[in-house]
């Protein structure tokens, strides 16, 4: 019984933290508040994916994950296609590895 009271007590904490300031904040139209939170998900994403490029085995390393993602950056930014910039990170992965 006590497991469930802590779990339904951790379920109401997490929703509530999510959706307070979305219900406080659902009449601002703020432009700076859109251009901040514009930034928001490319923030998330490197905050993923960076300690899986440089640090893969728990220390800082330059090897094949880090040569692959920048390869992946780079064929991202030039071409703008996700499926080209799989293959290439995957491939560079495949031949460093």
């Amino acid at each position: 019984m006590n497991t469930w009271l802590i779990l339904l007590g951790m379920a109401l904490v997490t929703y509530a933290t999510r959706a307070l300031p979305l219900l406080t904040m659902r009449d601002v139209n703020s432009p700076l508040l859109e251009r901040t939170l514009r930034y928001v998900p490319p923030a998330i994403f490197a905050a993923l994916i960076a300690p899986a490029l440089l640090a893969p085995e728990g220390s800082l390393e330059a090897g094949p994950h880090l040569w692959a993602g920048l390869a992946g950056v780079v064929a991202a930014w030039t071409t703008r296609n996700m499926a080209l910039t799989i293959i290439v990170g995957l491939g560079i992965f495949a031949l460093l590895r």
